[in-house]
């Protein structure tokens, strides 16, 4: 069943092959995603396939199918969260949601290692980290693919949710692009180091030109949240600080056109 989308406060459990099990309180914002509840409907889009962005669970969830829809979150690195039963009936927007409710994305997600299977031997990705504006993100994603980019890396949490906000600022292309919803960027970054690419941060301190890069074949492009710039963690993964060149005065870029020079940039080389 799907149902319109509400806005609750939470106790978050996260998963812990992604950050450890740890609680607070959080504002969650549900708008433009939609939801299913039920015990076998949640299996089933889990098993399915189905972009499954969160799942919710009452406290006092139990049962076997309640322990296959979690070890099945786990596997597909799907945040899972508890609290109680009247916040749960908030969200579903019925009391009928025997203990689990499921909010999906409006794009379909894909892993990292499909598209590791997939990629040719001259391949560029785009991760952002932790950008939290709708359009920018949007704007990234309609940028990556304009430019011919394989793929779209965005953490599973820090950063805006992918919803219908997101699709519409990208004007329909995150349709197009293959976007993986990373549980760990900085491992995967590790990953995709092990893999033959080359880490390029996009900051407006770095070293090096961006339209000066000598591009090597597999290159991953990180551009960071629009305040903050690029996490630590990140940094380090990062084998090069790239920037674009400014004059007359401006000191940055919206990140989605700095994104977008520095990847055309790389694909006239």
């Amino acid at each position: 069943m799907v149902l319109r989308p509400h806005t609750c406060v939470c106790t978050s459990v996260y998963l812990q092959s992604e950050v450890g099990l740890s609680e607070g309180q959080e504002e969650i914002d549900e708008k433009g995603d939609e939801h299913i509840w039920g015990r076998h409907e949640v299996v089933e889009a889990l098993e399915s396939g189905q972009a499954v962005r969160r799942i919710y669970f009452s406290r006092q969830a139990r049962g076997e199918e309640i322990e296959r829809i979690k070890e099945l979150a786990r596997a597909r690195k799907v945040r899972f969260d508890f609290f109680e039963v009247a916040k749960l009936s908030k969200v579903a927007g019925t009391r009928a949601h025997q203990d689990v409710v499921a909010r999906l994305s409006p794009v379909r997600m894909a892993s990292l290692d499909e598209i590791l299977e997939q990629l040719p031997a001259r391949a560029t990705l785009v991760a952002l980290d932790q950008v939290q504006n709708a359009r920018n993100i949007g704007m990234c994603a309609r940028t990556a693919a304009a430019a011919g980019a394989a793929a779209l890396l965005l953490p599973a949490r820090g950063g805006h949710p992918l919803n219908d906000e997101v699709v519409r600022a990208s004007s329909g292309a995150a349709f197009r692009l293959p976007i993986v919803q990373s549980a760990n960027l900085v491992r995967d970054l590790q990953l995709l180091k092990e893999r033959g690419f080359w880490i390029y941060g996009l900051d407006a301190g770095g070293r090096e030109d961006a339209l000066r890069v000598q591009w090597p074949e597999r290159r991953v492009l990180v551009a960071g949240n629009e305040s903050k710039g690029l996490r630590p963690g990140v940094r380090k993964k990062v084998d090069a600080l790239i920037k674009i060149p400014l004059y007359g005065g401006v000191e940055s870029l919206n990140v989605a056109v700095a994104l977008g020079i520095a990847l055309y940039a790389g694909a006239q080389r």
